[in-house]
């Protein structure tokens, strides 16, 4: 089964509850598996102004049966059960967040999905927490833990060890 990685975070209500419960959720279609999870990681709401509570993040790897579109299909379907509500005005907090960063032997580029995820070497809260499971994993011919080792990580702290 390919394996992927998916990004967990959450800035409202039970943070850290409600990414275990979406792993669990995940799990019980009996499509996905999770292996392993990184450390949960407390940063500030980006782009959404001093107001907003910070968020927890992690990265889970997994490996599925599913087709990448279908696994984004799912993680979808499981905010909306998380009681996740969409903002049509640009960032805004949520009880949950879960977005595929990568899946091994894709590479996509479509209005639905981009893999890998396109953020993934700007972002502290994503990269540091993926480079922390899969270092050797390569983004655009870079070691994703050089892309991590690079990024400014000021206001990024581990929250728990392990998700």
């Amino acid at each position: 089964m390919p394996l992927a990685y998916i990004a967990l975070g959450s800035n409202l209500g039970d943070r850290l509850g409600q990414m275990r419960e979406a792993l669990e959720r995940l799990q019980q279609y009996g499509e996905v598996h999770v292996l392993h999870a990184s450390s949960v990681y407390q940063n500030r709401a980006v782009g959404m102004g001093d107001e907003a509570d910070d968020f927890l993040n992690a990265v889970a790897e997994v490996s599925t049966v599913l087709e990448p579109l279908e696994l984004l299909e799912l993680c979808l379907s499981v905010e909306q059960q998380l009681g996740r509500t969409r903002s049509t005005e640009g960032w805004a907090s949520r009880t949950i967040d879960l977005d595929v960063l990568f899946y091994e032997g894709a590479e996509i580029e479509s209005q639905r999905l981009t893999l890998p995820h396109p953020r993934i070497k700007e972002r502290d809260f994503v990269a540091v927490p993926l480079a922390e499971l899969a270092p050797e994993l390569e983004i655009d011919g870079r070691r994703l833990s050089e892309i991590a080792g690079k990024l400014c990580s000021d206001e990024l702290s581990i929250y728990l060890d392990k998700l």
